[in-house]
């Protein structure tokens, strides 16, 4: 039955594809594990093996409690009370139940596992106060028979804080072609690095007037450094620190943070999690026109909500004193993948699909003081006919901020030189599809003229840039192009 929209009475599927919400698992599934071709032990590892023990074990308490019941149903409806079989009786007249019992797994004894033998004058003490104890765990109440309840919690709260992005996970990604910095196959043949990868770097290398000793002085160092040793705690430092780097991010519509990617279409086999990147940059919605978003939705718009940035192909990851850079890099591996992914599919947009071995999307880390850059280009399918193309990773640079303050200012040059450029790239893209948007579709012009100036301050980044090493410089000021 076709579902009509009651305003405009048209079918729901003419709406656009953004409302459609992706399922993905708060953990991995069964499927992640079983798939995995070298799984590692880990938590959640050990997690999963825990879990499927249980199943294990409540089927096994089903048949041995299915197999009490057929010895004593008789004095279960109260014809009259039957005592329950010896084991003797059980040998001799039913060789089936004890087969099938025995099928099942037999006796649970699960609760003895890693149990020390007694000794012998425990054995003897224990005999002595038997009777002792049984009377006395029967005046218990039903509340405190069971210790298992109790931990409950405890064993529950340490599940949550769990890392979902452990080795295991990383080990998906390489499964399905997302390669993290620096890795080789196992040949020894190393990964393709982008063709680009000269020109980024010496894009983030260009000096910033906004960090000119002028603007930002030693005594602004010495604060940052204070606000550095201070925190504790991850939410302080994106409160204290973070902004700071940050510095004047231009239009904050472009801005998304912690917004789950829950209506990209999945990465992988659908048993990965959502991303959930600290901090990304896009476009704002209406730059692109509306057939192109209802055609790519899924693979551009990370989130079903109307107004939120579109095209994300700049990440940071943030973590805390307590946090570890493993962990952080594979949320940036795993969100820059999806951003390389989505602008692809733009820049491909009414045309053959091709690769030009080129990076467009940038990621970054910052923990303890360091700032670390990579960038994410996808590479074809590495079968001939394939449809499920590469992501490689790739480390471009690191800063340490919080040692003096020519790193502090080379390091934050570098990413709000790499906001730009990334910025860059998506208007690029974003200018090449609204082109080819079929002739047959209506639209309106003056949209059209205006989605590359949307979000674009008078001090930005030039259109043009070249490599720094073919392009010489103004005497005087060398941030010429680049935002404060």
């Amino acid at each position: 039955m076709a579902t009509k929209n009651p305003r405009l009475g048209e079918p729901a599927d003419a709406q656009s594809p953004k409302k459609r919400k992706l399922t993905h698992p708060l953990f991995p599934p069964p499927q992640f594990w079983d798939n995995l071709s070298q799984p590692v032990l880990t938590k959640n590892a050990l997690r999963e093996l825990d879990r499927r023990n249980s199943v294990k074990d409540k089927h096994r308490s089903r048949a041995h409690t299915t197999s009490r019941r057929y010895y004593t149903r008789n004095a279960s409806i109260g014809v009259r009370k039957i005592p329950p079989p010896t084991v003797e009786q059980v040998l001799l007249t039913d060789q089936e139940g004890l087969n099938h019992f025995s099928r099942q797994g037999g006796p649970n004894l699960s609760r003895l596992r890693g149990h020390p033998p007694p000794s012998s004058d425990e054995m003897g003490s224990n005999r002595s106060s038997l009777g002792r104890r049984k009377r006395a765990s029967c005046s218990t109440p039903k509340s405190s028979e069971s210790p298992e309840s109790s931990k409950t919690p405890k064993t529950t709260a340490t599940t949550k804080s769990t890392g979902l992005y452990d080795r295991n996970f990383l080990q998906h990604l390489v499964d399905h072609h997302i390669y993290p910095p620096s890795y080789e196959y196992p040949n020894g043949d190393e990964l393709p690095e982008p063709e680009n990868l000269d020109d980024i770097r010496g894009m983030l290398k260009q000096p910033r007037r906004s960090l000119s000793p002028s603007r930002f002085s030693q005594d602004d160092f010495k604060s940052f450094s204070r606000a550095c040793a201070k925190v504790t705690k991850e939410s302080r430092m994106t409160a204290t620190v973070i902004p700071v780097i940050e510095g004047d991010v231009g239009d904050e519509r472009c801005i998304g943070s912690g917004i789950p990617f829950s209506n990209l279409d999945h990465l992988t086999d659908g048993s990965l999690v959502c991303a959930k990147p600290y901090l990304y940059y896009g476009a704002r919605p209406e730059q692109l026109k509306k057939e192109i978003r209802k055609e790519l939705g899924n693979l551009i718009a990370p989130s079903a909500q109307d107004d939120l940035p579109i095209l994300p192909n700049n990440f940071l990851e943030v973590k805390g004193p307590d946090g570890t850079l493993s962990v952080a890099r594979r949320q940036a591996t795993y969100a820059a993948a999806l951003g390389s992914r989505a602008l692809h599919a733009l820049q491909t947009y009414g045309a053959d699909r091709s690769y030009d071995n080129k990076a467009y999307t940038l990621a970054w880390v910052y923990l303890g003081g360091t700032l670390t850059a990579y960038s994410s280009h996808p590479i074809p399918p590495s079968t001939p006919g394939g449809t499920q193309a590469g992501y490689v990773m790739t480390l471009l640079d690191g800063w340490f901020l919080a040692g003096n303050v020519d790193g502090f200012r080379g390091g934050v040059a570098a990413y709000r030189n790499g906001r730009d450029w990334a910025k860059l790239q998506r208007n690029r893209a974003i200018e090449q599809a609204n082109k080819v948007v079929p002739r047959s579709v209506t639209t309106h012009p003056q949209h059209a003229d205006s989605e590359d100036t949307s979000d674009t301050s008078e001090d930005e980044l030039s259109l043009e840039y070249s490599r720094p090493a073919k392009r010489p410089r103004p005497p005087g000021d060398v941030t010429v192009g680049f935002l404060s």
